[in-house]
């Protein structure tokens, strides 16, 4: 019995899916460049615009390479309190195999002019030509470059919030609870945002996978294919910076918001996640969306019908970010 059923636009998507065939379950190591080519070329077929100050293309000092990050500066800046606007760092999902800044403009134009704030889009090596740990050691990279420099680019370092979505929460939880536990470098981490994180890929034994593991767009299947692409050492998969349930203590993790989707086989490991937090002291704001599948913020500005589901829950992120860092 499932307890939830997709909203009847997003069932209709997922019907057209699961009809042609769902590419997820398809994937191999050889076929994921022309995925992300498809995925790439899919995402330039915007519904509107989504107008900012400036979008500038910027690199991050990496432990292996120079790491890609996409600047936003909204609209109104002239609001920002102090001259300095608060900074979100956002790593997209995909499995730590697909997705980058380009797929995730929307999205990110709309956290920047919403909040508003500086939004900071993190474009981190991918699987499985960069398996664990490079996604985290670029997040890690990027946070602390961005604690330095904050002022530099128009921030204010005691408003930083990370961010992310499915895979890319994940990576945002890593470099979040190492900042914590680094935090005599003056790193400090205002709040975390978390859209459907993977929070304990080390295992599938969780009902919401026996409920939605199968025809609602990521699988099973498909999550097993990323963990082999991303982890390919089992050991790994319970690592704290791959499955952040597993951690022992969550005492100092900054405030918290994660949001969910029902229909999601990630949903109770998430949901798993929010009550650790609870019980370790953290203040946490769980909103599960009941008639929403894994993913959804990709519909924000490109599936016509399925769009305002995603805006509705970008809107409610950027007020519960405005509250929190009491921007006026």
């Amino acid at each position: 019995m499932r307890p939830f059923q997709p909203a009847p636009e997003i069932q209709r998507l997922l019907d057209q899916v699961n009809t042609m065939g769902n590419d997820l379950d398809a994937m191999t190591k050889e076929s994921v460049p022309a995925l992300r080519s498809v995925r790439e070329q899919q995402a330039r077929n915007k519904l509107w615009p989504v107008p900012v100050e400036r979008v500038s293309d910027l690199t991050v000092p990496g432990r292996a390479n120079p790491i890609p990050v996409r600047l936003y500066v909204p609209w109104d800046k002239q609001l920002a309190r102090g001259g300095m606007l608060p900074l979100v760092i956002f790593f997209h999902g995909g499995g730590w195999t697909l997705g980058s800044p380009s797929i995730y403009d929307p999205v990110t134009r709309q956290l920047a002019r919403q909040i508003p704030a500086l939004v900071l889009s993190v474009d981190y090596r991918l699987a499985p030509e960069n398996p664990f740990p490079a996604a985290v050691q670029d997040a890690d990279a990027v946070l602390g470059w961005a604690s330095r420099h904050a002022e530099e680019i128009g921030a204010d370092p005691t408003r930083i919030v990370v961010a992310g979505d499915s895979a890319g929460g994940t990576l945002a939880i890593a470099s979040t609870r190492r900042a914590q536990a680094n935090a005599n470098d003056g790193l400090r981490v205002a709040m975390q945002v978390l859209f459907y994180p993977s929070t304990d890929i080390g295992s599938t034994d969780y009902e919401s996978y026996r409920q939605y593991g199968k025809e609602h767009l990521l699988t099973r299947s498909a999550v097993e294919r990323f963990r082999e692409f991303y982890l390919p050492r089992v050991s790994d998969r319970v690592l704290p910076d791959a499955s952040p349930l597993r951690a022992k203590d969550l005492h100092g993790t900054p405030p918290t918001l994660l949001i969910a989707a029902g229909c999601d086989p990630l949903r109770d490991e998430g949901q798993a996640y929010a009550r650790k937090l609870r019980d370790s002291g953290v203040r946490v704001i769980y909103r599960l969306e009941p008639d929403l599948i894994h993913a959804f913020l990709n519909f924000y500005n490109l599936e016509p019908d399925c769009s305002p589901y995603a805006e509705g829950v970008l809107g409610y992120a950027a007020g519960v970010i405005r509250q929190e860092l009491r921007v006026q």
